[in-house]
């Protein structure tokens, strides 16, 4: 390929068609990224299968363990990985910008790793502690800058099923602890799930730097090889570089700072969109049915163990976050997004409904097969909308120049709604029953109905380019 060494413009055959790339190595890549979900799904349900041998009230006299936690402790253990995400969801964006990508997604992996080593060796309930703060810096991280990462490798025809790549794979992660935690110990479990980080960093050595970050830096050569290493010698990188170009001459016009997110029309809709999904993530009670699973197994009378009761919601979640690949280019983002909020606002309902005529006293034994059916239509209803499409918004409507600021207050609100339902589920459980709880997610999903449609845009089959001319619209 020829250069033009004055303008250091890349050059390129002037009949190149801009059609649709070589798309494996972008596969390749997203995959690679999203071993990082996998990390942060095997931390996140790590506590569910080790907490239960760790805890005191389950401490026999045979009991081999070097140490017991208590409640407290239990408590400390568990919710560390959300304080660990606070602490990094802010800065990771910011570091992604300063320092690239790769970089950071790199040093991710290390955090993981460094997790599941700590608690390997683990002799008290404090190492337990550093190490889980250690997974929740991993996991904010890999949140904030994963999306990104696929956002700005993934030409826009796949950026859509590649985005969906981060929830199929932090799904799996939760199903493979959950597998392997109904069998073994928490120390055997740990040292399994160790690989998992290995193998992430060391296959994304191989990654390239995104093509946006690299014009950012000026570095326009090696921009044009890796569009040319993404998307193959047919298509046409010149027109793409050009659009990124742009772009990033657009966002150098303006300071990153805070303030830009809401003077801009163009941010303060992109922050409007995307915290607001990332929001409704969590406050829809998604952890609020998982962690009610054996509760809701048990009302419809049946005889399946805890640990096989997790293993079917998180086969569930699997295999609706796989089948959410091959649908997701098929219809907007909003509509998926509305489908799956009207989906999960019938079936909470119909879970409310169970719980409140059981509190009552009616006679449900005819209705037995609700309280399950409504959990596994729950959780395939969020894995076709919100489980997917808020990674692939974050990754696709901010602009460069608030990108890092931006989806790092959307993760840190993720995490803290995420907080909020974890600790108020139980009290309002305990104080005013389960169907409260479950009436008042359903009432949220109302609302995040009307909100997607009346504020979230459209970004299916668009460019970066393109999605910021429609935000400021």
């Amino acid at each position: 390929m020829d250069r033009d060494a004055d303008t250091n413009t890349p050059m390129l055959h002037p009949n190149a068609p801009r059609t649709s790339g070589r798309k494996m190595k972008q596969y390749v890549a997203a995959t690679s990224v999203s071993l990082g979900a996998l990390c942060a799904g095997t931390c996140l349900a790590w506590t569910s299968p080790a907490l239960s041998q760790l805890s005191i009230l389950t401490k026999t006299d045979n009991s081999t363990e070097s140490f017991h936690l208590t409640n407290s402790e239990g408590a400390a253990v568990g919710g560390m990985i959300a304080i660990g995400a606070l602490i990094s969801a802010i800065p990771a964006g910011f570091l992604a910008d300063k320092f690239g990508r790769k970089k950071i997604i790199f040093f991710v992996s290390l955090m993981f790793l460094l997790n599941w080593l700590l608690i390997i060796f683990a002799q008290n309930s404090a190492t337990l502690i550093a190490g889980r703060i250690f997974a929740g810096i991993g996991t904010g991280a890999i949140c904030v800058v994963g999306p990104m990462y696929i956002g700005e490798i993934a030409e826009s025809s796949v950026r859509g099923i590649l985005g969906a790549f981060i929830n199929m794979f932090l799904c799996t992660g939760i199903l493979l602890t959950c597998v392997f935690g109904s069998f073994t110990t928490w120390r055997v479990l740990s040292m399994i799930l160790a690989a998992v980080p290995v193998i992430f960093g060391a296959s994304f050595l191989f990654m390239p730097e995104t093509p946006v970050y690299l014009v950012k830096i000026s570095n326009l050569q090696r921009a044009e090889k890796t569009l040319l290493g993404l998307r193959g010698s047919n298509y046409d990188i010149h027109t793409e570089l050009k659009d990124i170009q742009k772009e990033i001459d657009n966002s150098h016009k303006n300071s990153a700072s805070i303030k830009d997110i809401f003077t801009s029309k163009a941010n303060r809709r992109a922050f409007m969109s995307v915290v607001a999904v990332l929001a409704f993530q969590q406050l829809c009670g998604v952890n609020a049915v998982v962690f009610y699973t054996v509760p809701i197994f048990q009302a419809a009378g049946s005889s399946l163990s805890p640990n096989l009761a997790g293993i079917i919601i998180a086969l569930v979640q699997v295999l609706s976050s796989y089948v959410s690949i091959f649908i997701i280019e098929k219809a907007n983002r909003r509509f998926y997004l509305m489908l799956s909020s009207v989906g999960m606002l019938l079936f909470l309902t119909a879970l409310g409904m169970y719980f409140h005529l059981k509190r009552l006293n009616v006679d449900i034994s005819p209705l037995g097969f609700i309280p399950i059916g409504s959990a596994v239509m729950f959780m395939i209803s969020f894995s076709i909308g919100y489980g997917p499409i808020p990674w692939l918004l974050m990754g696709e409507l901010f602009a460069p120049e608030v990108k890092g600021i931006g989806n790092g207050f959307a993760i840190a609100t993720n995490w803290s709604c995420a907080f909020l339902v974890t600790y108020f589920f139980p009290i309002i459980n305990n104080s005013l029953g389960a169907h409260i709880s479950f009436y008042i997610c359903a009432g949220i999903m109302a609302l995040a109905t009307i909100y997607v449609a009346v504020v979230v845009p459209e970004t299916r089959g668009t460019t970066l380019l393109e999605i910021q001319q429609i935000l400021n619209k």
